[in-house]
């Protein structure tokens, strides 16, 4: 597994504890995670291999390495898949539109059942209106034009 595929799940991990309204220095904990191991110059899984210590990289303590080695050598984490059973994991797509975070995705999920990208356009060509503050509106019709 790559670090960029760990630091995704670790994304993923604190865009879907937001959304259920978190801890958090639990979702802080969890994007600094992810920057770091993202940032980080060695595969953590070549890590694991050898028996590095994870807690050596920044934002990474004994809980977080724990979560990195599961991921690494099952292949997923508990509370994901949890959050996952929950959620789409196609709500996490949505995050790509700036201005726009979870709560707010949440909100268009709940009201429109609405749970990807794509499904999000094809309302918008509705021409019905969301039912989110108009400035969040407008920031999404604007991704949809680019």
């Amino acid at each position: 597994m790559t670090n960029q595929e760990i630091a995704r799940a670790f994304d993923k991990l604190a865009f879907f504890l937001s959304m259920k309204d978190e801890n958090e220095f639990k979702i802080g904990a969890y994007i600094k995670a992810a920057k770091s191991i993202r940032d980080y110059p060695v595969s953590i899984e070549d890590m694991l291999l050898a028996g590095e210590d994870l807690i050596r990289i920044d934002g990474i303590g004994k809980v977080l390495a724990q979560k990195v080695e599961d991921l690494v050598i099952i292949g997923s984490l508990k509370i994901l898949d949890d959050l996952l059973a929950e959620f789409p994991d196609s709500l996490y797509e949505m995050s790509q539109i700036k201005g726009i975070g979870p709560k707010t995705i949440l909100k268009i999920f709940d009201a429109h059942r609405i749970k990807s990208l794509d499904e999000l356009r094809q309302f918008l060509l509705t021409g019905e209106k969301l039912a989110i503050p108009a400035p969040y509106e407008c920031r999404i019709r604007e991704f949809f034009k680019k």
